[in-house]
């Protein structure tokens, strides 16, 4: 069936009915709803329409792209199980960002590895003018569907009037607001016309009818630019050697070469390869910086981090035990510095992917001399994250813990992750650096939203409590929905003052969900109204 539509002449038609059937599902499932098992479920419905609509564009199937796959669908699931409001405005933002990425990799006009910055580029000329180009393919597959008793010149003058109707448009406007200033009574007449628009807009069924066709037209847009990509006039020139007016195939990046647009032809795909000749390749040297110069710079910023790591010993595990330095608190001594040592840890990171991915090679002597440097570097870099570490447990400890400083003990041990691994590319020089950080950052995103950082913050706090005797009530209720089965559990057998607090949660989540549908259903939320309805009856 698959292979039909391929190979059908109203591919393009099909591949537009079925944008429309994905934004009417769109609509069903988002409009004027919460997000909750209805993200997962379009999430998958996204990636089957592109399979096979676009399917005879992918290059084959590798490990890395079932890994980006299970990425996805692995955040997505998250909308279904947890209730975390901060992951949640992230996920919203990266995963969109990760499959436009993944789909560029899989389907895009050049094919770029997963690692190169340059995907970024094909991602974006993939989501905006390649998709941007064929909304006006919309209206030649409407002439062409819609004429077909017509003959090409008709169907030619039909095409040219819609694109004229659309490019009077901005026209208009600025016509209508000069004449409507010009004479008062023309704009008393137009006076009445947003009344009519405002009632319109409030017909039942209107908005989503306008949701619908948006979505569809951006669906289709983004789909067939991987189908039908447009090839840029630089492109053109550089492949001059081409026959003219031809749809032929680069067989290096798979990218279509067009003629002229012809609304009677408009969705049709050729698939016909046109041979290559041979051409020479350029070799050019990639850029690499001078070892002596890096060297140097390494070794006066290695001398100032030794200064800096020698002062920290003198009170660091000192401060460990419980012995500050003379005239510090607690806060005093946690807040002092803290933003600093993160910052000049990811300047360091910085200085290590030069010196490792783009430096050159100066004998056996140079290279070692270069590695111990870059050890060094590490080592000072690992004591200043342990020092900003032990100073956010200090804060913890005094203050409690929140959304932010749990996020910054995530961010931190993600860094040294990532210190390990760098250590590891300085001995093993094989090793991959880029492509492992990127793998590492996935999954530590994928793992920081599974560890149930609501939950853990409870567990943490209520551990607090029981140590000194301090808790901050109000913060532990304004957790969301994942916390709220421990903190009932707490407010029942240790602190009976949440229990207030935790009613007043159940009044907010009864209002929250009085009109909830099944497509915003989510496993925390449920399971917080059930706990929160039990504690209620006690």
């Amino acid at each position: 069936m698959i292979d039909k539509i391929m190979a059908s002449p109203q591919r393009a038609l099909i591949t537009l009915l079925s944008a429309w059937m994905l934004a009417i599902i769109h609509q069903y499932l988002f409009y004027g709803k919460e997000i909750g098992v209805s993200y997962p479920i379009f999430v998958i419905l996204f990636y089957v329409f592109m399979y096979l609509f676009a399917r005879d564009r992918m290059r084959s199937f590798k490990f890395i792209d079932a890994f980006v796959a299970a990425v996805v669908l692995l955040l997505s699931l998250t909308f279904l199980l947890y209730d975390n409001e901060l992951l949640y405005v992230l996920n919203f933002l990266v995963i969109p960002g990760v499959v436009i990425l993944h789909m560029t990799y899989l389907m895009g006009r050049k094919q770029k590895q997963w690692w190169e910055i340059g995907l970024i580029g094909t991602a974006i000329d993939h989501l905006l003018p390649q998709a941007i180009r064929h909304w006006g393919t919309i209206a030649a597959i409407a002439v062409r569907a819609g004429g077909r008793g017509m003959g090409k010149s008709q169907k030619t003058v039909v095409f040219k009037v819609l694109i004229g109707l659309v490019a009077s448009l901005p026209i208009l406007i600025v016509v209508v607001a000069l004449l409507s200033s010009a004479d008062g009574v023309f704009d008393q007449y137009l006076a009445g016309f947003p009344e009519w628009l405002n009632q319109l807009a409030f017909t039942p069924g209107i908005p989503r009818i306008i949701w619908t066709v948006i979505a569809g037209v951006l669906l289709f847009g983004y789909a067939w630019g991987f189908v039908q990509p447009m090839q840029y006039e630089a492109e053109k020139r550089e492949n001059a050697h081409w026959k003219n007016g031809a749809s032929t195939v680069d067989k290096r990046d798979h990218t279509y070469i067009f003629s002229p647009v012809d609304p009677a032809t408009e969705g049709q795909v050729t698939n016909k390869i046109t041979p290559e000749p041979e051409r020479t390749p350029v070799h050019r040297e990639p850029f690499r910086l001078d070892p002596i110069i890096v060297g140097t710079m390494l070794i006066v910023i290695n001398c100032v981090y030794v200064l800096f790591v020698l002062v920290q010993f003198s009170y660091l595990f000192g401060a460990g035990e419980g012995h500050l330095p003379v005239d510090l608190s607690y806060a005093d001594y946690a807040r002092s510095g803290f933003a600093e040592l993160i910052l000049v840890t990811g300047i360091n990171f910085f200085i290590l992917i030069v010196a490792l991915q783009y430096t050159r090679s100066s004998g056996k002597a140079g290279s070692i001399v270069h590695q111990v440097l870059l050890l060094i570097l590490v080592s000072c870099s690992a004591i200043m994250l342990y020092s900003a570490f032990m100073r956010l447990n200090l804060y913890e400890q005094a203050y409690g813990y929140t959304y932010i400083r749990f996020l910054v003990h995530a961010f931190m041990i993600f860094l040294a992750l990532l210190l390990l691994i760098a250590g590891l590319r300085i001995r093993y020089t094989s090793i991959p650096l880029i492509r492992w950080y990127i793998v590492l950052a996935l999954t530590a995103y994928v793992a920081v939203n599974y560890v149930g950082m609501d939950k853990r913050i409870a567990e943490l706090n209520i551990e607090r409590y029981h140590q000194t005797g301090n808790i901050d009530v109000t913060y532990l209720a304004s957790l969301s929905a994942d916390a709220v089965p421990l903190l009932r559990d707490f407010a029942q057998e240790e602190y009976p003052d949440l229990k207030r607090e935790m009613l007043e949660r159940q009044a907010y989540l009864d209002e929250d969900s009085s009109d909830r549908s099944w497509a915003s259903y989510n496993v925390a939320r449920h399971r917080a109204e059930l706990e929160m309805s039990k504690l209620r009856t006690e």
